[in-house]
């Protein structure tokens, strides 16, 4: 793992010398923390408990914030070692295509995990004025951790694909918004439903929010961030073969 941990340190190195990382950091702070600070306790619908905690809504919104946010910090990945030129390199060094995907994965994902960090705030403040509710907390964050890793894996994959970083931001993006669609249509009737309640992050991801851990859950988030880790592995592979 000293491998995978090299090549890791070196991207993150790399994104917190440039503005792009310090803005989507800003910009995820002000808004995810203006969520909790704005929105107040709300009552709430359908199953869901009559009054919710604050940072409830800010970890649904992060969510669906990360959807624009993520793509721009995996975007890079590899299709910035194109632009540079420095991408034949980077696949002649010995080192394993799965050392390559899993540092640059782990780059992206740690990106995203300080990016989740920032809210603990939220938690902070809650805890001074009030009960935080330790298990749904816990919960609540594994589950926006896990979507974390979920984009970080998809964008490595995406970026391994395309040439060019605006193309791989699209692309992720593109994907990440299909995913969330299907999770909306998963409150229908019909076979759709059912697919878009196999598919749709929301599903997956809001019962955590609620102190609900599945495994069916973890599951589900672990095996799709290893499907596209595996296809980033499979990319890199064929491009190390046939130059």
């Amino acid at each position: 793992m000293g491998i995978v941990w090299a090549i890791a340190r070196r991207d993150l190195l790399q994104m917190f010398s440039t503005p792009l990382a310090w803005l989507v950091l800003f910009a995820w702070a002000m808004v995810t923390n203006g969520l909790f600070f704005l929105t107040g306790i709300e009552p709430g619908s359908g199953d869901l408990p009559l009054y919710q905690p604050l940072f409830v809504t800010a970890l649904d919104g992060g969510a669906w914030l990360l959807t624009l946010l993520a793509p721009a910090i995996t975007m890079n990945t590899f299709a910035a070692e194109r632009n540079q030129g420095t991408m034949q390199l980077l696949l002649t060094v010995p080192v394993a295509e799965w050392q390559l995907v899993l540092g640059k994965f782990f780059a992206s994902f740690v990106m995203l995990a300080t990016m989740v960090a920032v809210t603990l705030v939220q938690i902070v403040v809650l805890y001074l004025v009030s009960s935080t509710g330790g298990m749904q907390v816990v919960a609540g964050y594994l589950g926006l951790l896990l979507v974390a890793g979920l984009f970080a894996a998809l964008g490595t994959w995406i970026s391994s694909l395309v040439e060019s970083p605006v193309a791989a931001y699209v692309i992720t993006f593109g994907i990440i918004a299909v995913l969330h669609l299907f999770g909306l249509s998963a409150s229908g009737d019909g076979w759709f439903a059912g697919l878009g309640s196999y598919l749709g992050i929301s599903p997956h991801q809001q019962p955590f929010t609620q102190g609900d851990v599945r495994l069916g859950n973890v599951v589900w988030f672990l095996s799709m961030s290893g499907v596209f880790l595996a296809l980033a592995h499979g990319s890199l592979k064929a491009r190390r073969i046939h130059g």
